[in-house]
C-alpha cells in the first residue's frame, strides 16, 4: 500500500452558481489588428504570408480575424502596408460578415462545395497575382502543422495544406516556405501565449466543460448506453475542439453508439470540451476498493496511486520560467519511465481553440513556461504489466503573472474568484501545492477519482485532508 496516497471525501464541483456570461470578453478589432501586425513583423523575412483554413483548420485564421469557416475552406493574404485578403468561396462571403478588422473581401468560388455556382470569380492564380505574388516572391504559407527535421530533410518544403494551393503558388514563381511556428511554436509563436480576454474565454469554456462531464459522471448507471449516457453532457451551441468522446469498453475514442452498455467493472473512458477547454477520464466503474481490487488486482497502488502522485508532479513543477523539460522530468521520477508505465505522448500540452496546439513538455525541452500560456494536464498510463489497463486525467491551467492576474480580476471577478477557489482546493484538500501563478481553470483540476461507481471519493496526499 501506498501509504503517501489516501481517499478523501468530495462533494462534487469545486465551484458553483451560474457562469456569468457578461464577463465574457469580446475581442475588439484594434486586438485583431495587432495580432496582425505581430505576425507581420515576426514573418518579416518573406514577402507575403498566406494561411489556409477550413471547418477543422480553422484556429490561426481565428486568432487573428475572430472567423472560422464551418462551411467552407478560405485563405488569407497578408502583406506589409496592404489592406489583408480574406478570399471565401459563395456562403464564406456573408459569413464572413462577423470579421471586424479592416479587410477586404475577395471571392473565388473554387473554396465552395461541389455543384455550387462557378464562374463568376477570379480563379486563385489571377488572386495571388493581383495580391503581387509572382516569380521569386517569398511566401510563408501556414496551415495547421509545422514540421521538423525528424518528419524529413527538407521540413521547412514540406505542406499539409492542399495540393493545389502549393501548386498554383510554385506555378507563379513563388518560392514557399512552411511558417506555421510563426504562430504555433511553443517557445515563439504568437499564439503560444495570449491576452487577458481570451484567458478569461479559456476559463468560462473549462468550468462549463468540467461541470458537465461531473453531471456525466454523476448520472452513470450499469445498462445505460454510450449514447443515453452523452445526453448528460447537456452540449450547448458553443463549438466544441474534439467530438464528444465516450467509450464503455475502456479502450479507444469513439463517438457514442447505441448499442454499447455499461457495465459494472468495467474500464470506462469519457471526456469532452469546448473551445479552450478539453476535460477527459479513463478509469475504473467499480464501487470501492473492495472490488477494484477484486477486478483489477493491484491497481489501487501500482498505477492509480503512483499515476496521482504523477499528477502532483505535474502540477507543482509549474512554474514561470520553468522549462517544459523541468516539468516532464519531474513526472518521469516519480514514473520512473514512461515507457515502462505506459505512457506514450507527452506529459501536458498547449491548448487554444483547438485541443492540440503544440507541446513544450518533452525530454530535455528548452521552452520557457511564460504568463499567458494555455497548458493542459493530459498523460494516459497503461502499463503493460496491468494488461493494459489505464488511467487518464485531462484539465487545464492557465499561468498568469502578478500583472496577468490583476487584469483578469478586473475584467472578470467572478472568474478570477473561482480559480482562487481551485486552488485553495487543490492546495488543502488534494494537498497539491500549485504557485500563484498556476490558476486551474476546471472545476475537477487534479482530482482522480478511483472509483466512478462510487465518485463520492478522490484520491489525496495523505497529509491533507478535509476540515
Amino acid at each position: 500500500m501506498d501509504a503517501r496516497v489516501v481517499c478523501v471525501p468530495w462533494k462534487g464541483p469545486v465551484t458553483g452558481g451560474r457562469l456569468n456570461y457578461q464577463e465574457a470578453p469580446v475581442i475588439p478589432p484594434e486586438l485583431y489588428q495587432a495580432r496582425t501586425e505581430a505576425l507581420l513583423q515576426a514573418g518579416s523575412a518573406f514577402d507575403a504570408l498566406v494561411l489556409y483554413a477550413d471547418k477543422e483548420h480553422f484556429s490561426n485564421l481565428e486568432y487573428l480575424t475572430g472567423y472560422d469557416p464551418r462551411y467552407e475552406e478560405c485563405l488569407y493574404i497578408l502583406r506589409p502596408g496592404e489592406l489583408p485578403r480574406l478570399v471565401l468561396g459563395n456562403e464564406g462571403m456573408g459569413q464572413a460578415q462577423c470579421v471586424t478588422a479592416p479587410h477586404e473581401k475577395i471571392l473565388c468560388q473554387l473554396f465552395s462545395p461541389m455543384g455550387q455556382p462557378r464562374g463568376t470569380s477570379s480563379t486563385l492564380s489571377e488572386i495571388f497575382q493581383s495580391a503581387g505574388l509572382g516569380t521569386g516572391s517569398k511566401v510563408g504559407l501556414l496551415g495547421w502543422k509545422g514540421f521538423t527535421p525528424l518528419d524529413g530533410p527538407d521540413c521547412r518544403q514540406m505542406f499539409e495544406v492542399p495540393a493545389f494551393l502549393a501548386d498554383t503558388l510554385r506555378a507563379l514563381g513563388c518560392e514557399l516556405e512552411n511558417a506555421n511556428g510563426l504562430l504555433m511554436d511553443s517557445a515563439s509563436g504568437l499564439r503560444a501565449v495570449h491576452e487577458p480576454e481570451e484567458l478569461i474565454l479559456a476559463e468560462l469554456a473549462s468550468a462549463k466543460a468540467s461541470r458537465k462531464v461531473w453531471d456525466f459522471i454523476a448520472a452513470l448507471r450499469p445498462g445505460v448506453t454510450e449514447l443515453d449516457a452523452s445526453a448528460h453532457l447537456s452540449i450547448d451551441g458553443e463549438p466544441c475542439p474534439t467530438y464528444p468522446n465516450i467509450c464503455f469498453r475502456g479502450k479507444g475514442i469513439l463517438s457514442p453508439t447505441p448499442h454499447t452498455v455499461l457495465e459494472q467493472g468495467s474500464q470506462i473512458a469519457f471526456g469532452m470540451g469546448y473551445r479552450y477547454a478539453q476535460i477527459h477520464r479513463v478509469g475504473f466503474y467499480v464501487r470501492d476498493r473492495e472490488e477494484l481490487e477484486r477486478r483489477y488486482p493491484g491497481v489501487y497502488d501500482g498505477l492509480l496511486s503512483r499515476y496521482f502522485l504523477a499528477l502532483c508532479a505535474w502540477y507543482e513543477a509549474l512554474a514561470l520560467d520553468a522549462t517544459g523539460g523541468e516539468v516532464w522530468e519531474a513526472v518521469r521520477a516519480v514514473v520512473d519511465d514512461f515507457g515502462t508505465f505506459g505512457v506514450v505522448l507527452n506529459p501536458g500540452h498547449l491548448i487554444h481553440t483547438e485541443e492540440w496546439m503544440n507541446s513544450p513538455f518533452s525530454q530535455g525541452g528548452t521552452t520557457p513556461l511564460r504568463s499567458g500560456m494555455m497548458l493542459q494536464c493530459d498523460f494516459t498510463a497503461r502499463p503493460a504489466a496491468f494488461g493494459g489497463v489505464g488511467v487518464h486525467v485531462e484539465d487545464g491551467v492557465i499561468l498568469a503573472d502578478p500583472s496577468a492576474r490583476a487584469a483578469i480580476q478586473a475584467m472578470a471577478p467572478e472568474c478570477y474568484g473561482r480559480m482562487l477557489e481551485r486552488q485553495k482546493f487543490m492546495r488543502s484538500v488534494l494537498g497539491i501545492q500549485i504557485r500563484d501563478e498556476v490558476l486551474p481553470t476546471s472545476d475537477l483540476c487534479g482530482m482522480l477519482h478511483p472509483f466512478l461507481s462510487g465518485p463520492s471519493v478522490v484520491l489525496a496526499k495523505k497529509q491533507f485532508q478535509f476540515p
